[in-house]
């Protein structure tokens, strides 16, 4: 898949996926807060997903014709900010 927007959508659901995680490996302790009560297992598992989605994003968030990375932030990527082309692959 050489679509960048998709890319990115994929890039951003892996992120959020990551925060997730994040947030469900602290469990809400009340008065005892006690590091001892975080799951590592999930923590390990967001960073992961974390890491894994800016090495996506960084990979496969490029423009089809100049190959440069495109704005990961949810900026307008319909042309290249780079060479000026669009970036829909399928358009030459």
């Amino acid at each position: 898949m050489n679509n960048p927007k998709i890319n990115r959508t994929i890039g951003y659901i892996i992120l959020f996926i990551g925060f997730f995680l994040f947030y469900k490996g602290f469990k809400p302790v009340g008065v005892s807060d006690n590091i001892a009560d975080a799951d590592f297992v999930l923590l390990a598992l967001s960073v992961a997903f974390l890491v894994g989605s800016t090495v996506w994003m960084i990979k496969k968030v490029r423009c089809p014709h100049c190959n440069k990375l495109l704005h990961l932030k949810l900026y307008n990527i319909d042309v290249c900010p780079h060479c000026g082309k669009s970036t829909d692959p399928d358009e030459k």
